[in-house]
């Protein structure tokens, strides 16, 4: 179900489909993909030689399940892409948490016979991720969150041999890293297409003053935290709302009249559902 002719908000699956996959793996990404999510929100982190690996943390510790705990930039590139990232254990249950909070939603479940196969995986470089997005036959949107600094450098580099720039909204949610992106960019020039984005949480007198002087595509938001009347303060000054997670149901019917553009949630199976139950 594409909802891309609709007033409703662009699905981001929220480190890729974590149901069918360890998050920030191709296999996440790729049923995104399948289900025909509007977007993909994925995180980077930067490897000891100076490659960019698509994963959240700096270390491996949360992806092993503690079986490897080595730190990235310790570590080369291919060392990185070694390591076997297990199935068993990786996967968000299939509906959102009763009561869902802000910590629920992104916790992986272990469970004894959830992968009976014994599967792993492997995680990959931007550089193989922007690969197969070239391969989706949409116009899938992939939000990037730089995740520590000093990758815009490699990044250029990825986008200068690359035709999905118009694909990207470049963001994060630290603020050194904001105020790097911001000004790498203002000083060399975007490539044509490529928005950025800020993961700003609430509005107060702080992130409105970044929003002024920055160039922005989108803000994130934290679910309950904002407001209609804050939704058209942004488009005034033509930046969109991206809700942050709020995986229940209450928020999901609250997304469209809100008037926000996108919507991260780590439940984009559980959210369509529930949006063609409300239609039928």
């Amino acid at each position: 179900m594409n909802l891309n002719n609709t007033r409703q908000p662009m699905r981001f699956a929220h480190t890729g489909v974590t149901q069918y996959a360890p998050e920030n793996t191709l296999e996440a990404y790729q049923k995104a993909a399948a289900l025909g999510c509007e977007g993909i929100e994925l995180d980077i982190n930067i490897s000891g030689d100076g490659e960019i690996i698509c994963i959240h943390n700096k270390d491996l510790g949360h992806m092993t399940f503690g079986q490897n705990t080595g730190v990235l930039k310790e570590m080369t590139a291919a060392q990185i892409k070694q390591v076997d990232i297990p199935f068993r254990g990786a996967f968000l249950p299939p509906q959102p948490p009763v009561p869902w909070t802000e910590h629920s939603g992104g916790l992986r479940v272990p469970a004894a016979a959830d992968d009976p196969e014994r599967r792993v995986t492997h995680l990959i470089t931007f550089s193989e991720f922007d690969a197969w997005l070239s391969t989706v036959p949409y116009d899938l949107t992939v939000e990037v969150e730089f995740k520590d600094v000093g990758l815009c450098p490699r990044m250029d580099e990825i986008l200068a041999a690359s035709k999905n720039a118009g694909r990207y909204i470049f963001f994060s949610g630290d603020w050194d890293v904001l105020e790097e992106m911001q000004a790498h960019y203002r000083a060399k020039g975007k490539p044509a297409g490529l928005r950025l984005g800020a993961n700003i949480r609430f509005i107060n007198e702080q992130t409105m003053d970044f929003v002024r002087r920055s160039d922005l595509y989108e803000v994130g938001l934290n679910n309950e935290a904002f407001t209609k009347a804050d939704v058209d303060l942004l488009a005034s000054l033509g930046v969109r709302v991206f809700s942050n997670l709020g995986d229940y149901r209450e928020w999901w019917a609250r997304l469209a009249p809100l008037g926000v553009t996108g919507f991260k949630t780590n439940y984009p199976e559980a959210y369509t559902a529930w949006l063609q139950s409300q239609k039928s």
